[in-house]
């Protein structure tokens, strides 16, 4: 199907690998609202809603890439060996990792087998990326906190894997997370602040990153050791930290408007830092803890509903512009130029 975009867009039916940050994002929403079920008190079903729309757009999602896969493959290859866009293919592999967390406690089966595919394909994909990072020339320009997204992968798996019996494999994943953090976290920092070439605007979103690592990463250790110490707080408050630096930024994001399926990479982050002051606040209860507990959940939801609105309403006009453009033959009489051609190019 051919449709109307602009350029640098991607038409609805040809997603990019990126799209699938709006998985992780509303599944992420989800997960957070059902961690807020059992410790504020919040309504469940409003967890539980939000975790089937997720589900429900990463069998779409995974349908038209798989579809986008076959029909045009070297779209695929030429994305995967963009060094800009690369590491945008661990969106999948973190919304496979996410919807496993999601419906574990409904389909531990199916939640085996997804994390199992996302995480063997998480290493793999994080391999690859490193030793093409290593072994081919890069450029400094290439890194952005995109990047980071494959080493959010390797801790995400960490939270459907503990329930799930892989204590060990965890905390491997969990290990090899937080060491590539703290590997990259400079690299990134002096790109965005010694290079001349500044992040592209269109990119500012992606500074949101810089919180998901830690914020997933005080989830994991949470999940591992079953309490809430110094390590987490450490964690924990570096992740604030640097949501409390994305939120200085602001001006960046307004620069970056319009909204684009960049912007989906403001949700996760926002929703993991929310389930982990939630956890926060359950294991050290507080009305300040609360508040800011509450407070995160909030952002989240506002920020989920607001991408997502205007995600759905873009979609919608695009499709509607790629059936306005294609020529209608039908009112043509069977003896015309144009049903004889049509008749003849079959």
């Amino acid at each position: 199907m051919k449709t109307l975009t602009r350029p640098g867009e991607h038409a609805s039916t040809n997603p990019p690998a990126v799209a699938f940050s709006s998985v992780m994002g509303i599944c992420g929403l989800g997960l957070s609202w059902r961690a807020a079920s059992q410790v504020l008190a919040a309504p469940p079903a409003i967890g539980e809603w939000l975790i089937a729309v997720g589900v429900i757009l990463f069998i779409a999602l995974s349908a038209l890439y798989g579809i986008k896969t076959v029909r045009d493959p070297s779209i695929v290859v030429a994305e995967f060996r963009d060094p800009r866009s690369a590491s945008n293919f661990a969106c999948i592999t973190v919304a496979v990792v996410i919807v496993a967390a999601a419906i574990l406690p409904r389909a531990p089966s199916a939640a085996l087998f997804l994390w199992a595919l996302g995480t063997g394909s998480q290493i793999v994909l994080f391999l690859t990326l490193l030793g093409r990072w290593i072994a081919e020339p890069t450029e400094i320009l290439h890194a952005t906190p995109a990047w980071l997204v494959p080493i959010v992968g390797n801790v995400t798996a960490t939270l459907p894997g503990v329930p799930l019996g892989f204590h060990e494999t965890s905390w491997f994943l969990l290990a090899v997370g937080l060491v590539s953090w703290i590997a990259f976290l400079p690299l990134l920092l002096h790109r965005l602040i010694f290079c001349a070439d500044k992040l592209p605007q269109r990119l500012a979103p992606s500074l949101a990153i810089f919180v998901a690592s830690p914020a997933v990463g005080c989830l994991s250790w949470l999940q591992l050791t079953g309490r809430v110490d110094a390590v987490y707080r450490f964690i924990l408050f570096t992740a604030l930290f640097f949501a409390l630096l994305v939120l200085r930024l602001w001006q960046l994001a307004v620069r970056a408007l319009p909204v684009s399926v960049a912007w989906w990479a403001y949700t996760f982050p926002s929703a993991a830092l929310a389930s982990a002051l939630i956890r926060y606040c359950q294991h050290v209860p507080g009305v300040g803890e609360r508040l800011l507990a509450w407070a995160g959940l909030a952002l989240t939801t506002i920020a989920v509903a607001g991408v997502g609105f205007i995600s759905l309403r873009n979609c919608s006009l695009r499709l509607w512009l790629s059936v306005r453009s294609r020529p209608d033959h039908s009112a043509d009489p069977p003896g015309s130029a144009r049903t004889s051609n049509a008749v003849s190019s079959k």
